[in-house]
This record gives structure tokens, sequence and C-alpha cells, in this order.
């Protein structure tokens, strides 16, 4: 067990700069968790945008059958 000195710092411990391995690893990992957040955040704005593209289909899809039946009913007059 290490004593602590009056400054606060572990006595037999002195600061280690990190090895240039050990740096690109951090900075990998920092750049992953990056690109994991965007990805995220895209897929949910991806999400969105299917349901709202789903529901224009249903809408549309709606639509159409409207007008056909109109249409083979006689009470829609194509110009």
């Amino acid at each position: 067990m290490s004593t602590v000195s009056a400054s606060g710092s572990a006595a037999c411990s002195p600061y280690r700069r990190p090895t240039v391995v050990e740096s690109a690893a951090a900075g990998l990992g920092s750049a992953l968790v990056r690109w994991a957040e965007r990805r995220r955040v895209i897929l949910s704005d991806w999400a969105q945008r299917e349901r709202a593209a789903t529901l224009r289909r249903e809408q549309l899809d709606v639509l159409r059958t409207d007008i056909m039946g109109a249409a083979h009913s006689g009470l829609y007059i194509w110009h």
C-alpha cells in the first residue's frame, strides 16, 4: 500500500505518460462512441420517416380507392 504525501499524491507512483498505442486506443474508442451515437440518431430519424411514409401510402390507397369507386359508379368524370 502506498502512502499519500502532504500534496495529496501517492508517494511511490509518479505520473506516467500514456504510450502511443494507449493514446491511439483511447482516440479510437472515443471515435467509435461518437459514431455509434450518430448512428443511433440516424436510425431513430429513419424509423420516424418510415412511419410517416407508411401513413402517406395508406392515405393514398384510401384516396385511390375512393376515386376508382367514384369512376366506376359514374360519379367522377375524367378530364
